[in-house]
C-alpha cells in the first residue's frame, strides 16, 4: 500500500522547483485533486540516439536489461520510448536498414532514486503567470491530407492493412514556464495517465488519456483506445454524440479490429487461456472528445523484463493499424517523417510489495518541446484511424479537433449556478433547477450530489419561511455546494423591460453560453453596453440572425394563438422557466430571427425568479 500525502499546491510548487523529478499524474479521479507519482532524486539520464554505423540494437537491448535489473535493486527507472523503436521491435522490421535519419532520438530514461505519492488541489489561472501559444501550424494543409488519405485508402482497398492510422505534425512556440504550462493544459484535459518529464535540454508535457499497459505482479492490463467525436455544446447534444459514436459502424470496427490486435500481441507473452477482453466499446468523456476504450488483460507467463514485453507490444496497434508490420511501413511512406515521441511510450516503473509495478501511456496529446533562446519549440502530432469505412473530410475534422485543448484558451476558476425563488416554505421550480445542475456538472466534469443539493438549501432557508428570498445555489469542482440567500420580492404590477439588440453576435463555440455557470464574461459585458443605452437588457442573436434569449431572460413571441420561444442549439441558456413551458405544452421552441421580433402580436421574456415581464423594444 502506498501512503499518499495531501499538500498544497504552492508548497508542491516550491518543492518541485527545488528539487524536480518526472511526475506520473492523475488528475481525472478525483475532480479538483491531481494525484501525482513523484519520481526525484536523479542518479543518471540516459539517451539512445539512432546511428548507422553503431551497435544500437545490442545498445538498446543492453538498457533494457539495465532498466530491469535497477528496477529489482530498487531504483525507479523513468522515461520515454519513441515511436521510431517499432523498426527494433515489430518483427521483420530492421532497426540497421531503416531510413531513419542520424541521431533520431530512440529512447530516454532518467534513474531515480527515491519516489512519494501525493495529492494536490489543481491550481487556478491566477497561477499560471505569462504564458502564451506563440505559434501553432498545421504542417499539413487540407489538400495535403486529401492526397495522402486518398493513398492510405488504396492501400486498404488492396487489403495491405485492415485499418491504417494516419498522422501529421503541428508545429508550436510556447513562451513561458513549462511546468506551468503543463499544469495550465490539465485544466483543459484531464486524465489518468498525464506527465511531466524533464530530460536534459528538453521538457515532455503529455495529458494522454490512454494507456498502453499496466503491470502488477503476473497480471497485465491494456487499454486500447480507438474512436473518437467531438463533445456536444447543450446537454443533449452532448448525449446524442455519445449514442452517436457508441452506434457507429465504422467506429466500432476500428475498436474490434485493435482490440483483435492487443489480444492478439498478449497472447505472445501470456500464460494460455488468460488472454480476455474484460470491455468492449466503453465510451468515456474528455473535455473537448468522447472516446472508446476497450479493456484487454492477461496473466504473463514469465516475470516482466523490458524487452519481451515491447517486443510483444510496442508500438501500440492503436495508433499504427493492423496488421503491424506492413501498416507501419506504409505510414512510414505516407507519413515521410519521424513522428519522435508521439504515439510512443512514456513509462514509470518499481517494485511494489516485492514484485513488479509498472505503467505506460501511449503519448498522444503529448508535446515535445526543447529550449530556442526565449520560446520552446518543437511539434504536437494529431492523427485518426482510417478504415474503407472513413470519410476524408470528417477524419481531417477529427484530427484538428485533438488540437483544442492546445488552442483552447485556458478557463477561469468558476462555479455551477442556480438562482432560485423561495417563498412560503416553498422552492419554485426545485426539481428542474436541480436538474439542469445535474446535466451541467456531467458535461463539466464536476461531481453532482442531489441529497446535499437539498441539504444546502435547506440549510439556507430554515426560520425563513414565511420570507421570500433569492437563493443562489454554487457547485464547485471538487463536489462542495455553498449558498447565499438575499430578501427578494416581486413587484405587484408586471413590470416593462426596456429591450434592445446586443451589439455583435454570440460566439456559438463558447460553452459556457450554454450552461449556467458563474463564469459570465459575455454576458456582463452586453449589459454594460446596456447601460449605456439606456435599456434593461439586449436580446442576444448567433451569426445567422438567430435570436436566441436575453442576458438574464428567455423570450417568448406569440404569433395568433400560439406563444413560441427560440431554439437555443446555436447559444444560449436554456431557463427552468422556459422548460416548465414548454413541458406542459404552452410554449413551442423553433427557430427564430429578428425579423420575428417585428412581426410578432405579443413579446414577453421570463425567468424562474422573476416570471413573465412585458417587453419595450427599442431599436
Amino acid at each position: 500500500m502506498i501512503q499518499v500525502s495531501e499538500v498544497t499546491w504552492e508548497s508542491f510548487e516550491n518543492e518541485y522547483r527545488d528539487i524536480g523529478g518526472f511526475l506520473w499524474e492523475d488528475s481525472n479521479s478525483e475532480p479538483g485533486y491531481t494525484l501525482c507519482d513523484w519520481y526525484f532524486d536523479l542518479q543518471e539520464e540516459v539517451e539512445i540516439l539512432y546511428a548507422k554505423t553503431e551497435p544500437v540494437a545490442e545498445t538498446i537491448e543492453n538498457n533494457l536489461s539495465k532498466l530491469d535489473d535497477l528496477r529489482e535493486k530498487g531504483f525507479y527507472p523513468c522515461g520515454a520510448f519513441f515511436f521510431e523503436l517499432g523498426y527494433f521491435f515489430i518483427e521483420g522490421l530492421d532497426l540497421n536498414h531503416s531510413p531513419l535519419p542520424e541521431g533520431t532520438p530512440l529512447l530516454q530514461y532518467s534513474i531515480y532514486k527515491r519516489k512519494k505519492r501525493i495529492k494536490y488541489p489543481n491550481p487556478s489561472s491566477l497561477h499560471f503567470g505569462k504564458m502564451e501559444l506563440k505559434n501553432s501550424s498545421v504542417l499539413w494543409n487540407k489538400e495535403t491530407y486529401l492526397e495522402r488519405f486518398e493513398k492510405t485508402k488504396q492501400a486498404l482497398l488492396l487489403g495491405e492493412s485492415y485499418e491504417l492510422n494516419l498522422c501529421f505534425p503541428v508545429s508550436l512556440s510556447i513562451e513561458g514556464d513549462m511546468f506551468l504550462y503543463y499544469q495550465s493544459l490539465k485544466t483543459k484535459q484531464k486524465t489518468k495517465y498525464s506527465v511531466y518529464y524533464p530530460f536534459s535540454e528538453t521538457r515532455t508535457l503529455s495529458l494522454s488519456p490512454e494507456l498502453f499497459f499496466e503491470v502488477q505482479g503476473e497480471k497485465i492490463q491494456t487499454e486500447p483506445m480507438k474512436g473518437t467525436i467531438l463533445r456536444g455544446f447543450t446537454s443533449k447534444q452532448d448525449k446524442d454524440y455519445k449514442i452517436k459514436l457508441q452506434s457507429s459502424d465504422k467506429e466500432r470496427a476500428e475498436n474490434v479490429m485493435i482490440t483483435d490486435l492487443y489480444r492478439n500481441d498478449l497472447g505472445r507473452i501470456a500464460k494460455q487461456g488468460t488472454v480476455q477482453v474484460t470491455d468492449l466499446f466503453l465510451v468515456k468523456g474528455l473535455e473537448t472528445v468522447w472516446q472508446m476504450v476497450s479493456k484487454v488483460e492477461a496473466k504473463l507467463r514469465n516475470a516482466f523484463a523490458w524487452y519481451p514485453i515491447l517486443m510483444a507490444l510496442f508500438p501500440s496497434g492503436s495508433v499504427i493499424g493492423a496488421p503491424k508490420k506492413r501498416s507501419f511501413e506504409i505510414l512510414r511512406e505516407l507519413e515521410n517523417t519521424n513522428r519522435g515521441l508521439y504515439t510512443g511510450s512514456l513509462f514509470v516503473s518499481e517494485m511494489l510489495d516485492g514484485v513488479p509495478w509498472i505503467r505506460s501511456n501511449v503519448s498522444i496529446r503529448t508535446l515535445y518541446l526543447k529550449k530556442d533562446e526565449n520560446l520552446w519549440k518543437g511539434n504536437y502530432g494529431v492523427g485518426s484511424g482510417i478504415t474503407v469505412l472513413s470519410d476524408a473530410e470528417a477524419e481531417y475534422l477529427e484530427c484538428l479537433s485533438k488540437l483544442k485543448f492546445i488552442t483552447n484558451p485556458i478557463p477561469s476558476s468558476f462555479e455551477i449556478l442556480e438562482t432560485i425563488r423561495f417563498r412560503k416554505g416553498h422552492y419554485f421550480l426545485k426539481e428542474l433547477h436541480l436538474e439542469r445542475m445535474e446535466q451541467t456538472a456531467n458535461r463539466l466534469g464536476f461531481p453532482f450530489s442531489k441529497q446535499k443539493a437539498e441539504a444546502t438549501l435547506k440549510t439556507l432557508t430554515d426560520g425563513s419561511h414565511d420570507t421570500t428570498l433569492r437563493l443562489r445555489l454554487l457547485l464547485g469542482e471538487r463536489g462542495e455546494f455553498r449558498g447565499e440567500k438575499f430578501n427578494f420580492s416581486k413587484p405587484k404590477k408586471r413590470p416593462t423591460i426596456r429591450l434592445g439588440l446586443a451589439s455583435r453576435p454570440v460566439d456559438s463555440k463558447d460553452l459556457f453560453l450554454y450552461h449556467k455557470t458563474t463564469n459570465r464574461s459575455f454576458y456582463n459585458e452586453i449589459l454594460e453596453e446596456c447601460k449605456t443605452k439606456s435599456i434593461d437588457d439586449c436580446i442576444l442573436f448567433d451569426q445567422e440572425n438567430r435570436i436566441l434569449e436575453t442576458n438574464i431572460r428567455n423570450l417568448f413571441l406569440r404569433k395568433g394563438k400560439f406563444w413560441y420561444t427560440p431554439s437555443l442549439e446555436t447559444g444560449g441558456l436554456p431557463g427552468v422557466f422556459r422548460e416548465a413551458l414548454i413541458r406542459k405544452g404552452w410554449v413551442k421552441e423553433t427557430l427564430l430571427f429578428q425579423s420575428d421580433l417585428l412581426e410578432a402580436d405579443e413579446i414577453l421574456v421570463g425567468n424562474s425568479l422573476r416570471g413573465f415581464e412585458r417587453v419595450d423594444l427599442v431599436f
